[in-house]
């Protein structure tokens, strides 16, 4: 029988700092110790193959989930076990699905919805979760997040607005992606955007620092008028797009971030999620970290990582990546064993 362990022993982490693991990321989780972890920050994938890393994308170009994804051919039983007998909510959302869309769609629910327990599992208390999809999904992903993480912990419905779009002679153009954010109620800092350069004209005063500010016509607690200064910016909304930040486009092919994986986010699209939810020296998780464009960010931003692909070049991507964005050559430890769980769930 386990011995219940104390509060430290089962916030600590079973792994290192700049871990990668190779394989299938339902396994790693599993052996990775309860609520360790501060952010999950991840993209997974629709297509189905053997390196789970094709272009998401793909679909918006008229691929469907029954030519991916069969209930099946791709369901385990022991999930579905698992699912009805301890999670009812989840399955009737994954079943919801299968009715309203197709019998591939709640497959790929239901391979999500095991590896979303797992993660809910290893967040902290204070710990968020950031969940890239496609518009395709995102609606039914966001029922399974809600099963999960409970509906009154989420926060935001992201829209990524890039540049380019598929178009039709049906439909208006594809031109964005959906980031779900839910937290357990810890750290959110506060991201600005600049002023835009048709607002700046409104800043038309200046204070005795030399600051440009404009008031309005509510007061504070002095009873005078609040002023706004330019410098301050703005607090940014739920719409990050590349019209108000070039750097939130997607990655041209001439750029040098670019690594040539097919659904390459850009460091600053990950670098505002990390900045925004968690502070230096936390534990950053993507469990589908593909070219590990989460885990170059957290580096640069000084937090911890933990990276999960089972795509076979992704370690020596890693390592060059990190060497080339972040300028030094990090231990990147690569293992195809996972951890052993020591808290008191574990074996």
């Amino acid at each position: 029988m386990n011995r219940k362990l104390s509060v430290e022993e089962v916030q600590t982490a079973n792994w290192e700092n700049r871990t990668l693991f190779h394989g299938d990321n339902l396994n790693f989780m599993r052996g990775m110790n309860s609520e360790t972890i501060d952010l999950i920050a991840t993209d997974p994938p629709f297509n189905k193959n053997k390196d789970f890393h094709a272009t998401p994308n793909s679909l918006a170009a008229g691929a469907s989930f029954q030519d991916r994804w069969s209930w099946q051919d791709d369901v385990h039983q022991e999930w579905v076990d698992q699912i009805e007998d301890d999670h009812p909510a989840l399955m009737h959302a994954i079943e919801s699905a299968r009715h309203a869309h197709s019998d591939g769609m709640g497959a790929y629910l239901c391979f999500m919805g095991v590896r979303l327990l797992e993660m809910h599992r290893l967040l902290k208390p204070t710990g968020s979760i950031y969940l890239h999809c496609d518009p395709t999904a995102s609606h039914y992903l966001k029922t399974i997040m809600d099963a999960i993480f409970d509906g009154k912990n989420f926060r935001n419905e992201i829209v990524w607005h890039y540049a380019k779009g598929h178009g039709s002679p049906t439909r208006f153009r594809r031109k964005h992606d959906v980031i779900l954010f839910y937290s357990r109620g810890g750290i959110f800092n506060i991201q600005k955007y600049k002023h835009l350069e048709s607002q700046v004209h409104r800043f038309n005063r200046v204070d005795e620092d030399g600051r440009k500010y404009r008031i309005n016509h509510t007061r504070d607690s002095s009873g005078k008028y609040k002023r706004f200064y330019l410098d301050d910016g703005v607090a940014a909304d739920d719409v990050w797009s590349f019209l108000r930040e070039p750097t939130y486009d997607q990655l041209p092919h001439n750029t040098k971030e670019k690594v040539g994986y097919p659904t390459q986010k850009p460091l600053a699209l990950y670098e505002r999620i990390i900045k925004a939810s968690s502070n230096e020296g936390d534990i950053v998780l993507d469990p589908f970290c593909g070219c590990a464009t989460t885990c170059v960010a957290a580096e640069r931003l000084n937090r911890q990582w933990v990276g999960i692909d089972i795509w076979k070049e992704s370690h020596a991507l890693v390592v060059k990546r990190v060497e080339s964005e972040v300028g030094l050559l990090a231990n990147v430890h690569y293992a195809k064993k996972g951890p052993i769980r020591t808290d008191e769930g574990g074996p």
